[in-house]
């Protein structure tokens, strides 16, 4: 674990961010992933850089940015559920997932979050979240999150959230 000599700063981006802090961030997402329990193709997680503004700008959409020093070290990523049409057809698929009063316009979906591997443990994960959930006007959170370890799942509850269930299998169209 590294040593946080200095504070950790969290920015809020509403809709847009500078592409530095984005080459930042595709560079933090690519190590997040690219390693185990994960292992996707850095290659793949590159892309994070063409579709992740557009889920920014999109209506509910929010960035937020820990930094340290200079450099992002963590970040999550929001827009609203009425924006992502593959995970309103996944919660549609669950039963229990959500009550069907509660439209999607009211109904956040945190799409992704990652913390340098070397500041895991200091509640910054926790914190990027915090500020992407808090003055929201929709009234309700979802982690779009696929098979995590059991270690991340633990957290989760931690902070409160409760699962859903599993995913049921679709091919996507």
């Amino acid at each position: 674990m590294t040593r946080v000599d200095g504070a950790v700063s969290y920015v809020r981006f509403e809709h847009v961010a500078p592409d530095e802090t984005w080459a930042e961030i595709a560079d933090l997402f690519v190590s997040s992933f690219a390693a185990a329990p994960y292992n996707e193709s850095p290659s793949d997680l590159q892309s994070i850089t063409q579709w992740a503004p557009d889920q920014l700008a999109s209506p509910g959409g929010r960035l937020v940015a820990a930094g340290h020093d200079g450099h992002v070290i963590g970040f999550a990523l929001s827009q609203r559920l009425d924006q992502d049409i593959s995970w309103q057809r996944r919660l549609d698929a669950m039963p229990t997932a959500r009550d069907a009063a509660i439209t999607p316009s009211r109904i956040v979906i945190v799409q992704e979050l990652a913390v340098d591997e070397r500041f895991r443990g200091r509640g910054i994960a926790k914190q990027c979240i915090r500020e992407l959930l808090s003055d929201r006007t929709e009234h309700h959170a979802v982690l779009g999150v696929f098979g995590q370890t059991p270690q991340v799942r633990e957290m989760y509850t931690r902070w409160g959230f409760q699962s859903l269930g599993p995913l049921p299998f679709t091919a996507e169209p």
